[in-house]
């Protein structure tokens, strides 16, 4: 794998999108011509008529302009300094959105990201992590985002692909949040905000708390499942159009895991009866549970780098090189302590070694 490219963005909503779309250029342009010729060969038809219809059917925009008007700035300056059309920017975005909004897509591909967290215990920070599994258009492309605010010592580490505002990350507060796809069984909505808003939208917030507000808040477009923690504690919110619900394992756990599939959400996708592409979510799970339900098991980082290597589920995705493709195109790690670290890789964690980040708190 090539080495993954940080990119410093820094001051206003609009100083932060000029840079990105300056430095990267030529990157997103790569990337927007990967999704059109996904899109032409995936449905055999107009990349731009498929587009409008995305846009013109959904109200994506307008919930972003309404909950993370900033982002929007941001990201409209990201087009400006690229040249790049705007609709075709802003359906980079939404990778978990566009699955479920096209039928021929949900019916597919589905999620395949599993995610888990483990309580401050002792001496061990509190731990975040997971697998960040999709097709592979996008493969050397990785660019991790090191974002500071203007007038503000908030600072984040965000994973993504150039001209996508960010798929994961954490910041100093210490915050840290994960993503797993729900769609392919629970509602969505065409009002709400999609996932990498409310990504970037949770790591401006400088508490769990606030966190939580947030995603309990805004009205959810894509159904998905978020992990997310401080220096003490995780917790995790199945989230989907029409419920919220807080996923706990077992009565006082000090650990969090999750894949594919909703446990206590029933705001079922109608009819049940839909095919879905989730045949590993359970057996991730079952694997996951086995590996984090014990307390007296202690959890280290080395132990969720083996967790993540691992080809029990599979929880480590490997793709056939042909296109598209899933697999696992970063795994992370986040040390939630005073000064928060990040472990990555871009590209399945069994084959790729990690590469550390921090954060000054």
């Amino acid at each position: 794998m090539p080495n993954l490219e940080v990119v410093l963005l820094e001051g206003t909503p609009n100083e932060r999108g000029l840079i990105h779309g300056e430095m990267l250029k030529l990157k997103i342009d790569e990337s927007i011509k990967r999704t059109r010729y996904f899109l032409k060969k995936f449905y055999h038809a107009s990349p731009k008529e498929l587009i409008k219809r995305f846009t013109n059917n959904t109200n994506f925009i307008k919930a972003v302009k309404k909950w993370t008007p900033d982002l929007l700035k941001e990201l409209e300056s990201v087009g400006d300094a690229a040249g790049v059309d705007f609709d075709e920017l802003f359906f980079l975005q939404c990778m978990d959105e566009s699955g479920w909004c096209f039928k021929a897509m949900r019916e597919s591909m589905g999620g395949h990201c599993s995610g888990m967290g483990c309580y401050k215990e002792d001496d061990t920070p509190t731990l975040i992590a997971q697998t960040l599994d999709w097709n592979n258009i996008n493969e050397g492309l990785e660019v991790l985002f090191r974002i500071k605010y203007p007038n503000s010592s908030l600072e984040c580490l965000v994973p993504s692909i150039p001209g996508v505002l960010g798929l994961m990350g954490l910041n100093n507060s210490p915050i840290g949040i994960t993503t797993n796809a729900l769609w392919t069984c629970l509602n969505s909505s065409l009002d709400g905000l999609p996932v990498n808003f409310i990504v970037r939208g949770v790591l401006e917030q400088e508490s769990l708390e606030d966190a939580i507000n947030f995603i309990k808040t805004i009205q959810h477009a894509s159904a998905e499942n978020y992990i997310i923690g401080d220096i003490e504690k995780v917790v995790d919110f199945e989230c989907s159009k029409n419920k919220i619900c807080q996923f706990i394992p077992h009565e006082n756990p000090r650990r969090i895991y999750h894949t594919n599939h909703p446990i206590i959400n029933n705001d079922y996708l109608l009819p049940l009866d839909v095919p879905r592409n989730e045949d590993t979510s359970w057996e991730r799970f079952e694997y996951l549970k086995y590996r984090l339900n014990n307390p007296s098991d202690k959890v280290s980082i080395q132990t969720l780098k083996y967790i993540l290597s691992s080809h029990f589920g599979p929880i480590c995705v490997h793709h056939n090189f042909q296109s598209p493709s899933g697999y696992t195109q970063y795994t992370a790690i986040y040390s939630l302590k005073s000064s928060p670290e990040l472990y990555i890789t871009n590209g399945p964690a069994c084959l790729n070694e990690f590469k550390l980040f921090t954060l000054k708190s």
